[in-house]
């Protein structure tokens, strides 16, 4: 393991690696998480960087760095050919390794977080010159299977090197209960220096939240990506029902077409979906927006009576606290950490993971209940706000980080 300094006398200084940079460009959770906890960060004093191996936009910010493997240099094309499998990856933590120790050269680094993905923590560790935390953003057992993914040697092999990730990590932070406990039991791993702590989320002050006279009380908002792990065919499933109800209910889709994944491994597009799946009449009632920056996707949240989440696995639920911090009401799955957000009937309506009928039937009872919606919607601003607030979360990350520092780790 590489040489550490001794913990910090001033500001903490702390960088994180995100998949894309900036958040507003990407359609990412890791991304969002990232911009909001450093802003949070900084708030509170601490020095933070931001590592990045996609650009999704010209930046202009001494704070961010690019991570890019020299992939024109000979001793990369040859490692390249011997190693095809498993050279991407290392030569992408040797670049990070790299840009780790001229941050803590130029400037002192404290501590690196990142995500568990493909054990890049297990790749890294020994060349990192501060210690590594490893946030539990979507760990591949959980996320992979939720999206469709076979579980055949490659997801094995995958799994393995998270589960290598973990153990060579100072410490680990999950953003709920849930995948902390499947990680925990999925590796047979105590990791006893960990820490829950939610996501951030920007607040939305009370003058811009949800309200219910200037929404359109017939329509629904979907936000994330249209793949299986988000349940995109679920909310196309659900508006196909509820319109045999209340025929001129819309569903407003926002997010990138990943393709899904159905039970029987067929992938289909968002408009192959569409068109196999809905009756004419009720394909013209959904609008599919792609995506949209944070800022176009809130606009259009509270132009609708209701979010729906129906995602068949969540670590956290980004779409679902996002709405519930603007005071949008909210009907999201029973499942993962959804559970730990939305409470059935006090701050949003749970429906039963996987189930269109029960989302339709969820959804169709706010339709009907407007006013019953806004009162949910009102406590789940009030819920967020107390949770998830940027300088709530910051605390309770900086907390932990001097800990992990003042042990040593």
């Amino acid at each position: 393991m590489a040489a550490r300094s001794a913990p910090p006398s001033g500001p903490l200084s702390v960088a994180f690696v995100s998949p894309g940079w900036p958040p507003e460009a990407i359609a990412n959770g890791i991304a969002s998480y990232t911009g909001t906890i450093v802003q949070g960060l900084r708030d509170l004093g601490a020095r933070c960087h931001v590592l990045t191996s996609r650009p999704m936009a010209l930046i202009d910010d001494p704070s961010v760095r690019i991570v890019e493997p020299d992939t024109s240099s000979f001793y990369f094309r040859v490692r390249r050919k011997l190693d095809p499998e498993s050279w991407p990856q290392k030569a992408f933590c040797q670049a990070l390794a790299e840009s780790v120790r001229g941050l803590h050269r130029e400037g002192g680094l404290d501590l690196l977080e990142m995500e568990e993905s493909y054990g890049w923590a297990a790749l890294l560790a020994s060349k990192c010159p501060a210690p590594i935390v490893v946030r539990l953003h979507g760990p591949w057992f959980l996320n992979g299977a939720a999206n469709g993914a076979i579980e055949d040697a490659e997801f094995r092999k995958r799994d393995r090197a998270e589960g290598a990730g973990l153990a060579a990590a100072a410490a680990v932070s999950a953003p709920s209960a849930s995948v902390l406990d499947e990680a925990r039991k999925h590796f047979g791993l105590p990791l006893e220096n960990s820490a829950l702590i939610p996501n951030p989320v920007t607040v939305v002050p009370a003058s811009d939240r949800w309200n219910l006279a200037g929404c359109d009380p017939k329509r629904i908002a979907f936000i994330g990506r249209f793949d299986r792990h988000k349940g995109g065919d679920l909310a196309l499933d659900a508006i196909g029902r509820i319109v045999k109800q209340v025929p001129d209910a819309l569903l407003d889709f926002v997010g990138p077409d990943r393709g899904c994944v159905d039970d029987s491994r067929h992938t289909f597009s968002f408009s192959q979906y569409l068109e196999q799946n809905l009756p004419p009449a009720a394909r013209e009632n959904v609008t599919y927006h792609g995506f949209l920056p944070g800022s176009k996707a809130a606009k259009l949240r509270k132009q609708t009576l209701v979010t729906i989440v129906p995602s068949r696995y969540e670590t956290f639920g980004i779409a679902a606290a996002e709405a519930m911090m603007a005071g949008s009401p909210v009907v999201a799955a029973g499942a993962g950490a959804l559970l730990e957000l939305v409470q059935d009937g006090r701050n949003g309506l749970v429906a039963k993971p996987g189930d269109a009928d029960d989302l339709a039937e969820k959804v169709l009872w706010l339709l009907n209940n407007p006013a019953r919606a806004a009162e949910l919607g009102r406590q789940a601003a009030i819920d967020a706000e107390q949770r998830y607030a940027p300088v709530v979360v910051a605390r309770q990350t900086l907390e932990f980080y001097q800990g992990v520092l003042a042990r040593g780790l």
